[in-house]
C-alpha cells in the first residue's frame, strides 16, 4: 500500500467538485489527511510558531545565541520590564527553546537544542 502522502497526492489530482461520488472522495480525503498528521505534535509545533511570532521573542534567541544570560541583562538590552521579559521567556520555554537556571538569586536563560537558529531555520 502506498504511503498516505502519495495517496493524498494522488486523490488530490481530482478535484472534489469533479469527482465522480463526491461522498467517497470527501471521506478518503479526510482520512488520509487524518493519517498524514498521525504521529504528529501539532500543539508543540503551534506552540513554536507562536513563540517565534513576535518581534521581542525573536530578539531574545538573538541575544542567546551569543551566550546564556541573565534576566537583568535581558531587561536592560530589550527594554523590558522583569515581568514583560517574564511574559516572553514563559512563551519560549513552553515551546522548548530556552530554559532557565537558578543560581542564587539570578535567573540565567540559555537556548536548548530545539532553540538553535539552524534547527529553527533562522540561520
Amino acid at each position: 500500500m502506498q504511503e498516505p502522502r502519495k495517496r493524498l497526492a494522488k486523490l488530490l489530482e481530482t478535484h472534489l467538485c469533479d469527482a465522480v461520488d463526491d461522498d467517497k472522495h470527501e471521506s478518503e480525503l479526510n482520512a488520509l489527511t487524518e493519517s498524514l498528521f498521525e504521529g504528529v505534535d501539532l500543539s508543540r509545533r503551534t506552540a513554536v510558531y507562536k513563540a517565534l511570532s513576535d518581534e521581542k521573542r525573536l530578539k531574545i534567541l538573538a541575544l542567546l545565541t551569543f551566550r546564556e544570560m541573565c534576566v537583568c541583562e535581558l531587561t536592560a538590552a530589550l527594554g523590558l520590564t522583569q515581568p514583560n521579559l517574564s511574559h516572553h521567556v514563559k512563551k519560549l520555554e513552553y515551546a522548548g527553546l530556552v530554559r532557565h537556571e537558578k543560581r542564587g538569586k539570578w535567573v540565567y536563560y540559555f537556548l536548548t537544542d530545539a532553540g538553535k537558529p539552524e534547527r529553527l531555520g533562522l540561520a
